[in-house]
């Protein structure tokens, strides 16, 4: 912004305001007769209320529809798949039952595992297995009747098995050996004759839930599917699914694996997602492959895995009735469009000035005053006069944080400038900045010349203290004064400081590598010290200076004056009591000078050199 055409506006502006009365009257409405007009768009607005009505009457009869739908197809795949776990538990459990009868165990071992492999070849069952009280596992392989019974020793039942439950399905598992994934179906039997305890197993491949598909589908772009838990897939149609390769860690797929189907948008998060009222699980939910109902249900059942048989439908297939009812809905909605527009333009044309507003607000809160633009004229009245308001406040506060440091500046306007007059003792780090032998180099300038070197000089060292946190407390002719440790506190304003001072250091090498010798570049001492001091607005009500007051002050200045003793033609030499080197963490680019008296001071002060 412009602080100097800014301020001229302000001051001319009366005269401009007269002038623009004599020459050309401009009109402005105000807001009550912007919002008058809105009232006479009330009309449009029972209109378009009646036009809801019919189309939430649409909406409720299309739901409705959704729900019966939805719950026979929920009920055809819980009755599909429950059917088929039904029949293979009833077969296992009849397979048990004749295994514990008394008469198989006093039968030779021979004849109760012939009598295993006979059973296990009347059903779905691809593997049964049966483990002994002693340990000793059978595994007879159905689909390869050649293949002889394998014996295995393994851990043997137990009672804490058979209090889990006496028959259970285990979750999915991948067999090497097969290259396929089952389920399993453990059955502990009693011995009612010595009460030990025996296991009869029965594996069954997971895509025989995959051949159920076809008998729970009932509708053309319904796909049906059946989970295990909430986020892997047992079953399902989707060519993702079919080509998905199983292995020992993942034996069967993760929703997200099917990452281009409908399915593995299920449980996103969406805010167009909408739940049915149903005895089972239902919601409509829009995805990048189209808006679907998702319909499913648990397959309850204590022993068995958590199952969740579903399916999803294209949702446009429960709208075909209510499409020409949709018609006669766009058709009025087209009617109405012309009166919406217009007090849409309207409100756009209310909302525009204050967004603007808000913005420059926000900007001038945070005291990002670069860049910022005056806000336009505008014809509505009362948008006008803030506006015109608003810019001679930002150019008053412009030019206020060009005077007060913008961290200060910026805690007053958080704290609404409470505790003006308040003052602290606290511990901090200040700097002293000085031009070596500028009255010299002044000489050889015009003022013109000397103004543009001070301005370029002290715009340096303003960016590295800003860059470290640091608060430029004031410029004293070619010297500059500074601090860390307010109005914020630091922990670390030592180590800032002297990050300033390498900056500052860097800043002025880089001048010199690209110098052409056409003007000499100016010289810095600097000296820099930690202690105790009094920090706070000092100065007359009317005129206040925040700024830093005590014996460290002057301690720092002392050490600034002690470079000239030190080395007086470095380009650059900065001074750092030990008070400040004992808060450094790497004191390795420092050099111990010892003691100096300083002028004005009695006890002698430790020197290091930082530069």
């Amino acid at each position: 912004m412009d602080l100097n055409n800014k301020t001229a506006d302000a001051q001319k502006q009366p005269q401009t305001d007269r002038s623009t009365k004599k020459s050309k009257k401009r009109w402005r409405l105000s807001i009550s007769a912007v919002f008058s007009i809105g009232a006479a768009m009330l009309l449009a607005l029972i209109g378009g209320s009646m036009l809801l009505y019919v189309s939430d009457a649409t909406n409720k009869q299309t739901t409705a529809i959704m729900r019966e739908t939805g719950a026979l197809i929920v009920e055809r795949g819980l009755e599909v798949v429950e059917d088929f776990f039904r029949n293979e538990e009833r077969m296992g459990l009849l397979a048990a039952e004749v295994l514990s009868d008394p008469l198989i165990y006093d039968a030779p071992m021979a004849l109760r595992e012939q009598l295993i492999s006979i059973l296990s070849r009347q059903t779905n069952i691809k593997r049964i297995s049966y483990t002994f009280p002693t340990g000793r596992r059978i595994t007879v392989q159905l689909d390869h009747a050649n293949q002889p019974v394998r014996e295995k020793m393994v851990i043997p039942p137990s009672e804490q098995d058979m209090e889990v439950g006496h028959h259970r399905w285990a979750p999915p598992y991948y067999d090497e050996s097969l290259g396929e994934t089952f389920m399993q179906f453990a059955i502990y039997i009693r011995n009612p004759i010595d009460n030990t305890i025996s296991k009869l197993t029965l594996d069954y491949p997971t895509a025989l839930l995959g051949q159920l598909m076809a008998r729970i589908k009932w509708r053309a772009s319904q796909v049906p599917f059946i989970l295990y838990g909430r986020d892997q897939v047992l079953a399902s149609s989707e060519e993702a699914f079919l080509e998905f390769k199983p292995s020992v860690v993942k034996p069967i797929p993760l929703i997200s694996d099917l990452s281009n189907t409908p399915l593995s948008d299920i449980w996103g998060h969406n805010a167009q997602r909408r739940s049915l009222n149903t005895t089972y699980e239902a919601h409509i939910d829009t995805t990048v492959h189209g808006t679907y109902l998702y319909l499913y249900d648990d397959l309850r059942n204590g022993n068995r895995f958590p199952i969740i048989i579903g399916s999803y439908v294209l949702a446009s297939e429960f709208s075909v009735p209510f499409n020409n009812l949709h018609k006669i809905f766009v058709a009025a909605t087209a009617f109405l469009a012309v009166g919406v527009l217009v007090m849409f333009l309207i409100g756009r044309k209310l909302a525009g000035p204050f967004i603007a507003l808000g913005a420059q607000a926000n900007a001038i809160r945070k005291l990002h005053m670069e860049g910022l633009c005056a806000l336009p004229r505008s014809r509505l009245k009362e948008i006008d006069q803030a506006n015109q308001a608003f810019n001679s406040a930002g150019v008053a506060l412009s030019a206020f944080s060009r005077y007060v440091p913008k961290d200060l500046v910026r805690v007053l306007l958080e704290r609404e400038f409470e505790g003006l007059n308040s003052t602290e003792l606290r511990e901090m780090t200040i700097l002293f900045s000085d031009i070596a032998g500028f009255t010299g180099v002044a000489s050889k300038l015009t003022a013109e010349e000397t103004t543009a070197l001070l301005n370029t000089h002290f715009q340096e060292l303003a960016d590295c203290i800003s860059q470290t946190h640091g608060t430029i407390d004031k410029y004293i002719g070619d010297g500059c004064m500074a601090f860390w440790g307010a109005p914020e506190t630091m922990e670390n304003h030592a180590e800032a400081a002297i990050e300033a001072v390498h900056l500052i250091a860097e800043r002025l090498s880089v001048e010199l590598e690209n110098e052409e010798g056409a003007t000499e570049k100016p010289r810095l001492r600097i000296g820099v010290h930690t202690g105790t001091v009094v920090v706070g607005n000092i100065g007359a009500i009317e005129r206040m200076n925040y700024t830093v007051v005590g014996d460290a002050v002057n301690v720092a200045a002392r050490l600034q004056e002690l470079g000239k003793q030190v080395d007086p033609e470095a380009r650059v030499i900065a001074l750092a009591s030990n008070a400040t080197v004992e808060h450094l963490t790497d004191k390795s680019h420092t050099v111990h000078l010892g003691d100096y008296q300083l002028r004005g001071r009695e006890a002698a002060v430790d020197v290091y050199r930082i530069v």
